[in-house]
Order: C-alpha cells, then sequence, then structure tokens
C-alpha cells in the first residue's frame, strides 16, 4: 500500500459514512418515521414483512414531496429543514431531522423506491433510487396525499452485517417496537401502527403488532394506551422548574415499580431521546432509596429553548448534551424526593401486598397458621393481593395429604391441625414497614 496520501473518492466516502447513519433496523424506522412527523403526518403504519428483512414500508398522510425535489430527495446532505449552523440553536426550530443523510444512507443499505403526491398534484409518482441516492425512474401511480417509502433487502450490500440482522431480526423487531411507543407518547395525536407480515413458516400472515388511536389528549393520556392503564396505576407526578428549563413526567410510586429499566422513556423538545446517564442515574438511585427491589416506571419530558440543548452530537440524534446539567440534576432530586416522601401511605400498603397484619411490636407482624393457604406448593395470605415484590420465604408447614392437592389449580385451606410447631411465621420490618429485614419462626405462647 502506497504511504502517499490521497483525497478520498466521492464514492469511496459516502460509502464510509452512510453505513455509520443506519446501522440496524430501528435506526432505519426511526428516520423514515421523523419524515413522516416534520412532514405534518397525522398518521403513520409500519409495515414489516419477513421482520423487515424482505420489505420495510413507512406509509405516511403527510404533505407529500414536490416534484422539484424529486432529484435532491436522497442526495447527501439534501435538507429543507435548515440553512444554517446557527439555525439548530434558534426557537424556531422544530423538526426532527436536520443532517440530510437518512434518504441517502438507506438507499446505500437497500433497494428504496417513493410513492408521493402532494395536494397540488392530480397523480402520485413512483420514484426509485440507485445506491447512490440518483433518481433513476418516475411513474406515475395513484395513492392519497402523503408518501410511502418502500426498503426491500436492507443491508444487502454489507454482508456481515445482513447476517447480523437476520440472526437477531426479533430482537431488531422489538427494540423498533419500543421506538414506535416512545414516538406515540411523544406525538400523542398522531395514529401509529405496526404491522408485521410472515410469508413462510409457522404463524404465517400478517399480525398488528401495535396500534393507537392518535386520539390522547396529552401525553399522560398517549402512555396509558401505549402501556396500559395497570403500568401507570398509582403513578405519581414530577415537576420541576429552573432557569431554562420545565420537567414534567411521571414515576412509579414506592411500593411499585417494575422488574426492569423497560419502561423508562426521556424526551427533550419532544425529541425521544436515550436516557442521559447521569440524569437516569439519579432518578433510580432515588427510586432504590425507598424501593430497593424495582425499577421504577420513569416517563420524562426536559423542555428548553433550542440554545440550551445540543442535539447533534451523533447521526442518529439520540445522544443530547443538556446546558446547566448540574443544577438540573440539583431541582431534580429535590423533586423526586419530595414527591416519594410525600406518596400515599405506603407503610400500610407494603404489609398489605403481604397479606399479613400488624402485631403489638411496632417493628414485626405476624402470619396465623389458620390465615395460611396451599396452591401447589406456595404458600400465601388468603384472599390477599398480589404483591409486586418479593415473595415471602416458605415457612415449615407440611400438607397432610400432598395427594389430595396434587395437579388441583384451586386454592385448598389447610386446617390448624395439619400444621407442626411452630405455628407462627413472625417478620421484623423496616421502621416504614416496606422491607421486611428478617424471618422467625416461633411457637405461640400458649403451645406446648
Amino acid at each position: 500500500m502506497s504511504a502517499i496520501m490521497n483525497r478520498l473518492g466521492t464514492e469511496v466516502v459516502h460509502e464510509i459514512c452512510t453505513n455509520q447513519v443506519v446501522v440496524t433496523l430501528q435506526a432505519c424506522v426511526k428516520e423514515l418515521v421523523e419524515n413522516s412527523l416534520d412532514a405534518g403526518a397525522s398518521k403513520v403504519e409500519i409495515r414489516l414483512r419477513e421482520s423487515g428483512a424482505e420489505l420495510l414500508e413507512v406509509v405516511d398522510d403527510g404533505r407529500g414531496i414536490s416534484p422539484d425535489d424529486y432529484d435532491k430527495v436522497a442526495v447527501r446532505h439534501a435538507t429543507s429543514k435548515i440553512r444554517k449552523y446557527q439555525d439548530l440553536s434558534s426557537d424556531a426550530f422544530s423538526t426532527f431531522g436536520f443532517r440530510g443523510e437518512a434518504l441517502s444512507a438507506i438507499c446505500a443499505m437497500g433497494d428504496m423506491t417513493i410513492a408521493t403526491k402532494t395536494a397540488n398534484e392530480s397523480a402520485a409518482s413512483l420514484l426509485s433510487y440507485d445506491r447512490f441516492g440518483r433518481l433513476v425512474s418516475r411513474n406515475a401511480l395513484a395513492r392519497e396525499t402523503g408518501t410511502t417509502v418502500s426498503v426491500r433487502e436492507l443491508f444487502k450490500r454489507l454482508p456481515v452485517r445482513h447476517r447480523e440482522f437476520q440472526k437477531n431480526a426479533k430482537a431488531q423487531v422489538g427494540a423498533t417496537l419500543r421506538l414506535i411507543q416512545a414516538y406515540a407518547v411523544a406525538e400523542p395525536q398522531v395514529r401509529f401502527s405496526v404491522v408485521s407480515e410472515k410469508l413462510r413458516g409457522p404463524g404465517s400472515g400478517r399480525t398488528t403488532l401495535m396500534s393507537t388511536s392518535g386520539a390522547a389528549r396529552n401525553w399522560t393520556q398517549a402512555a396509558a394506551a401505549v402501556l396500559g392503564d395497570a403500568a401507570l396505576s398509582g403513578v405519581l407526578t414530577i415537576a420541576a422548574t429552573m432557569e431554562g428549563w420545565e420537567v414534567e413526567g411521571l414515576i412509579s410510586p414506592p411500593f411499585g415499580g417494575r422488574r426492569s429499566r423497560d419502561a423508562q422513556l426521556f424526551f427533550v423538545n419532544r425529541r425521544p431521546v436515550d436516557p442521559p446517564k447521569r440524569i437516569a442515574k439519579l432518578i433510580n438511585d432515588t427510586y432504590h432509596q425507598y424501593n430497593s427491589r424495582a425499577w421504577p416506571l420513569v416517563i420524562l419530558a426536559f423542555t428548553a429553548p433550542q440554545g440550551m440543548v445540543d442535539v447533534n452530537v451523533t447521526p442518529d440524534k439520540k445522544t443530547v448534551f443538556l446546558h446547566r446539567e448540574e443544577a438540573l440534576l440539583g431541582e431534580l432530586q429535590k423533586s423526586l424526593t419530595q414527591v416519594l416522601s410525600a406518596g400515599p401511605d405506603t407503610s400500610q400498603r407494603g404489609l398489605c401486598s403481604f397479606g399479613v397484619v400488624p402485631v403489638l411490636k411496632d417493628t414485626s407482624i405476624a402470619l396465623k397458621a389458620e390465615e395460611v393457604t396451599l396452591w401447589g406448593d406456595r404458600r400465601e395470605a388468603k384472599e390477599s393481593p398480589r404483591s409486586t415484590l418479593d415473595p415471602l420465604p416458605e415457612p415449615s408447614v407440611h400438607a397432610s395429604s400432598l395427594e389430595e392437592t396434587r395437579g388441583k389449580p384451586d386454592l385448598v385451606a389447610l386446617p390448624l391441625q395439619d400444621f407442626t410447631v411452630p405455628q407462627t411465621l413472625t417478620a421484623e420490618v423496616d421502621v416504614e414497614g416496606l422491607r421486611i429485614i428478617e424471618f422467625r419462626e416461633e411457637a405461640p405462647s400458649h403451645a406446648q
């Protein structure tokens, strides 16, 4: 290899740079959905054939593409959203996209066609582009105002990435679905749907993976529609303000929480972003002071002038830098502490979750033998609600005849004589009554 430096050719630069923009199915869908939202769409449908490996389509009812832009729409760094770099910090800047790289990169990853129509045209146009984003054909077709972008055989030109995509197709579809859920929360007035189509093998056919009505009046209602009413039951409201920043959102109560961080959504000026590391750590650490066994559901929206947010950090624009982050962390911690401390009566709620009743001691609770039932090989308090916390350890009790209960799904109450002494299970809890510290098996005072 020659040691002499040479300027790389245009096509080489295009291949190198575009490969960094669209690296997953999620990234491809993200760019297309953001284009639809920037076009004022009120309905966005994502279609995945064979998990998107065979065909990916994003259909919207937005403004469509003007015929004057057909030649430029897939050219690298061609955009209608900004004119100069300073526009990114202007309060007038409100679009998701601005780099002009998405469609050019998608052309390099697969075969892309666009069907589009504006309100001023009598017929739609079907546009085909080559791998460098050059328009190669244009034909008339029928469709309503809006745009459909179709990508066939995504990543076929990159064998290693294509194999990785096929191997992890299910995981990539799951990540894409979570992304659309985030946009559905950020844009409650837009109707989203995700449809999967499988042509071969078991489970072939069309399946709707997600659908929203677009009738939510605010992002809280949209979150309930996406995550379910049960997930948002009892959530607490977060609100914080400081110079230039407004923060609002929801967080699980101390007696709630989830087993993983799969329901933590963050938005900056309506843009779904990756959780800022320091902010996410602050929220989780603060929550764990009240419930160390679960992760909180968090939906947090940050609003500030564009000049206080740097969105031009990575090509996918999911990483952002926030101005005055230190002061923002301090205000957020105050709000979290106040909200979690002043939540509902978590002491009684925590005890009831275990189906136990307090005794005279301030720091202990007792579970009486006659209140215990058997379900398979698991003991729970009779008619007590299920707890989201860890189950109680198994007491030393045995059914008199396991053969009579084996295979029966119904709860079978065990009579008192079926228990051996000790007959009382005592649990020490913390001062707030939220966490169980230690279990002890004790004989009742009348035991012989």
